[in-house]
């Protein structure tokens, strides 16, 4: 069930759509209330019905192509360094993994060069939940100022559903990371936070 598995052909532009109780997970510590907010990859939409269901005042969406979503605002990729005319905002999506996670550390990287230029003020990806581990990323989290933690899931995302098996459940655990400019007067640790506070039990 977890869509970084290699057992099974991946999905094309790894465009697996993100449930809504994500996004609600996230709203759970980071306020999304009248924020302008840039969604990436925004796919079929999801991820940003749910951001303006969580009070944004404006979600901007954009993708490497057009998925069909109505509310897709601009074909855009994302790691070519163009940016959309927004104010200062927060960028948030579920980003392409890519093979050996290469598209999503582009992302965060990307998204770094932006917070780092004014751009941006916030950035949340989704990711999985040992992504930070590898020594070689280290520049992308611990030791980065930008990095401000991670909002780890306390249920498996199910990403898509086997026809031929429907009880699978997800084996896959998955973080919000996070990161922000940081007050230079405050030394800043990262912090680890969990969400949904609630769990029934249910998957997807």
């Amino acid at each position: 069930m977890g869509k970084h598995e290699t057992s099974y052909a991946r999905v094309e532009r790894d465009a697996y759509p993100t449930p809504a109780w994500v996004v609600s997970a996230l709203a759970e510590h980071v306020d999304l209330r009248g924020r302008v907010v840039w969604e990436m990859a925004c796919g079929d939409g999801r991820m940003s019905e749910a951001l303006k269901t969580a009070g944004c005042a404006r979600v901007y969406s954009t993708d490497i192509i057009d998925y069909g979503y109505r509310g897709q605002d601009g074909v855009l990729d994302f790691l070519a360094g163009r940016t959309p005319d927004l104010p200062c905002c927060h960028g948030i999506t579920n980003p392409p993994f890519g093979p050996r996670g290469k598209l999503a550390e582009a992302f965060i990287a990307t998204g770094l060069q932006l917070i780092a230029a004014g751009r941006m003020d916030f950035l949340a990806l989704l990711l999985p939940h040992d992504f930070d581990s590898a020594k070689t990323r280290a520049p992308l989290f611990g030791d980065c100022p930008y990095f401000a933690g991670k909002i780890t899931l306390r249920r498996r995302v199910k990403w898509f559903e086997h026809s031929d098996q429907p009880r699978r459940n997800p084996k896959e655990n998955t973080d919000w990371c996070l990161w922000s400019r940081p007050d230079p007067h405050v030394h800043r640790l990262p912090n680890i936070l969990y969400a949904p506070n609630h769990n029934g039990g249910q998957h997807g």
